[in-house]
Parts: structure tokens; C-alpha cells; sequence
């Protein structure tokens, strides 16, 4: 499955894995650069979504303080 169809957790837990993975150690170095660069990609793929989902949460407070500006005007 690539980084862009998976989902957050989905990327976050592969992400998990490649970590513990590298922090056993015991791998060639071709392999070990593979899961780094696998590693690094989901990394921006979490970093974009969680970016993205901050985004969304700023736009609801937004839309809540105009809600609620609307109901206190006269």
C-alpha cells in the first residue's frame, strides 16, 4: 500500500514498526537506508495529515465564534 492511501494510523503504525525495527538494529546497509527512506516518507505523510486536520480544527472554532458573535449581536 503506498503512503497516500493509507491513513493516518495506518501510516503512523508502520512508521512505529520501521522505528522499532531500526532501533534492533542487525540489518544490512541497503536495508536498513530502505526502511529509513520508507521511515522518512511516512513521517511527512503524518506530519501533512496532522497539519491538514489542524487546519480543519481552526476552520470549526472559526465557524463556532461566528455562531456565536451572531447570536450576542442586537
Amino acid at each position: 500500500m503506498t503512503e497516500s492511501k493509507q491513513t493516518y494510523n495506518e501510516a503512523a503504525q508502520r512508521l512505529e514498526a520501521i522505528v522499532a525495527t531500526l532501533e534492533r538494529g542487525g540489518m544490512g546497509l541497503d536495508e536498513t537506508l530502505k526502511m529509513y527512506e520508507e521511515g522518512a516518507a511516512l513521517l511527512k505523510t503524518c506530519q501533512a495529515e496532522l497539519i491538514a486536520a489542524e487546519g480543519r480544527l481552526n476552520e470549526l472554532r472559526l465557524d463556532d465564534l461566528e455562531q456565536e458573535l451572531q447570536t450576542e449581536a442586537p
